[in-house]
């Protein structure tokens, strides 16, 4: 398994005995604390739009700051969403070869937080996913962890537990710890501080599933130049917004005494400066174009090296056909499917774990025999391009009529579907019988005398 520089997210566990486990996970914790990841902090700020100005206020002096407020970019997640383009649609899932409508219903919010845990995955390099089952509401729910400790045993390549932080306030930290069961030794479920006191959180603080219900995904980098491109941004349109607003002008006198440059300024009073003295608006040299060129720049340069690109507003030229922007997006687009490896996997042990949550609940047994489907990326087509291939896939059988209506419709219950696909054939029907004549052409001709018997 390839460490990739994480080593503050990696523990060794020598041995599987309670007592030396604990004592690995307070150690961990002690070290996290005083090394943790400010590259993940800052990146998950950036991300959530949240504590910006506390990342741009260090690069300005407070004078500066009190002329304009800084300038926030939402760069990073618009990176995050092109990015990843695999859950831009949700996917379908199959469970024993067809659609589990129970496991539809009973996965809460499981799109939605999904499509975010992949965004995450990418800009950060790894994030983790916990399922749960909420008792109450008789629902799985899912959390997704950034911030996760992984303890392995010895060489094992796979962990044997996690730890993640549920609380912080004061000084005060608590965490929560999982592992699994493993070579006849129970998993471990409880809670604990920094002070190494444990809280129980289930009976004898056992793991009831016997399996980590935290799933994971780690990719072999971070997009963490994402994160600092935007950063980059927010300094330099801070910089153009003092720009703007100091291109007003400073008031400078020359040849007073300090005293008397206290002056009320306006077109509605009269400066009288004394002989030999001088008044002028000062302005900052350098273009404000040029800077936000720079600016372009800069952003240009991290989309490309993430196989993105950025359309600017003020872009002329015609919009782009689907065709066009499917051969402009084509490096992203091999991207994608570099990402359907290892999210069909990541889908697998995620689907395992709600498989076993659902079991130990008494909730219901679900097969073993799971699939994903990813959708497949769509690109606008004109009203004649989408038309004529609609008509192709009719014609060769890929399509059917209820098909047809969900497209324009994916709303459409099975009812309302029926009662559709019984006016469209009433009306066909009607349509023929006005098109077809009341009697065979050739036998009216001959009845009429005009042609022969």
């Amino acid at each position: 398994m390839y460490n990739f520089g994480r080593s503050v997210n990696r523990v060794v566990i020598p041995e599987l005995s309670e007592m030396v486990v604990m004592q690995s996970v307070i150690n961990a914790h002690e070290n996290y604390i005083d090394n943790e990841d400010t590259y993940v902090l800052e990146s998950l700020d950036f991300y959530y739009n949240q504590n910006l100005d506390t990342h741009l206020e260090q690069w300005f002096a407070s004078e500066s700051l009190s002329q304009v407020p800084p300038y926030i970019t939402s760069c990073v997640p618009r990176f995050a969403r092109a990015r990843m383009m695999l859950y831009k649609e949700p996917p379908k899932r199959f469970i024993g070869g067809e659609r589990n409508e129970m496991y539809d219903d009973i996965s809460f919010k499981l799109d939605s937080k999904t499509k975010e845990f992949a965004e995450l995955s990418w800009l950060l390099g790894h994030c983790w996913m916990k399922s749960k089952y909420n008792e109450r509401k008789q629902r799985l729910e899912y959390e997704v962890l950034p911030m996760v400790q992984e303890y392995y045993h010895t060489s094992d390549s796979e962990p044997y537990g996690y730890s993640y932080e549920i609380e912080s306030h004061d000084n005060h930290k608590r965490f929560v710890f999982w592992s699994e069961e493993r070579d006849g030794v129970q998993g471990m479920h409880f809670e604990f501080n920094q002070k190494g006191e444990r809280f129980a959180m289930s009976e004898d603080m056992i793991n009831p599933y016997k399996i980590n219900p935290i799933s994971r995904v780690e990719f072999s980098s971070s997009s963490y130049d994402v994160t600092r491109v935007s950063l980059h941004l927010a300094i330099a349109m801070t910089e153009v917004a003092l720009g703007i607003r100091s291109k007003l002008g400073q008031p400078v006198f020359t040849g007073i005494d300090e005293g008397q440059s206290r002056l009320k300024a306006g077109i509605d009073n009269a400066i009288i400066i004394p002989e030999g003295a001088s008044f002028d608006y000062k302005s900052p040299s350098g273009s404000l174009t040029e800077m936000i060129e720079g600016v372009k720049a800069m952003a240009n340069q991290v989309a490309e090296n993430n196989q993105l690109r950025i359309r600017w507003g003020e872009s002329g030229g015609n919009v782009p056909s689907g065709e066009a922007l499917r051969i402009m997006e084509i490096e992203n687009l091999e991207s994608r499917k570099s990402d359907e490896g290892v999210f069909r996997e990541w889908e697998h042990s995620r689907y395992e774990i709600d498989r076993r949550i659902l079991e130990a609940h008494n909730v219901t047994n679900l097969s073993e025999d799971y699939a994903v489907d990813f959708g497949e990326v769509s690109f606008p087509m004109s009203p004649q391009e989408e038309r004529n291939w609609l008509d192709w896939k009719i014609k060769n059988g890929i399509m059917t009529q209820k098909d047809l209506l969900l497209y324009f419709n994916p709303d459409m219950t099975d009812s309302e579907l029926d009662e559709k696909l019984g006016e469209v054939r009433e009306e066909q029907r009607a349509t023929v019988e006005a098109t077809q004549p009341t009697q065979p052409t050739f036998e009216g001709l001959r009845k009429l005398g005009t042609i022969n018997s």
